[in-house]
């Protein structure tokens, strides 16, 4: 936990956590206020399942990935939300991931749930 979050998180930031990340947020407002603060996606070696689904449906990409452990603080990172595969432009690595399900990733893409089902309902 970082005290300091709220006033050194920028636009673009990747948050790289633990196991079980989101444990004990049931309600979007958890996810909501990370990507309200600009945070482009969360690295995790894995989520709370109703943390990660919350936020596959506010359009918050969500990785797992079982090497976070190499990954430091102030590391510049690439995510590719399609292959799964992490760049650690500051170390010269690569971690891979599973990435979503191609379904969660259109979910994703389209900003959320509600986008995503506004786009299916205006198919013609």
């Amino acid at each position: 936990m970082r005290k300091e979050f709220a006033t050194n998180v920028r636009k673009g930031d990747i948050i790289v956590a633990g196991d079980n990340f989101g444990c004990g947020s049931s309600r979007e407002h958890a996810p909501l206020a990370l990507k309200g603060a600009g945070v482009k996606c969360v690295i995790a070696k894995s989520f709370a399942r109703i943390f990660f689904r919350n936020s596959v449906n506010i359009g918050l990409p969500m990785l797992e990935c079982k090497e976070v452990d190499k990954i430091n603080d102030g590391d510049l990172l690439e995510a590719d939300f399609t292959s799964g595969k992490i760049l650690n432009l500051t170390k010269n690595e690569t971690y891979s991931t599973a990435p979503l399900p191609e379904f969660l990733q259109e979910i994703v893409r389209k900003g959320g749930l509600i986008e995503y089902t506004r786009a299916l309902i205006a198919k013609p």
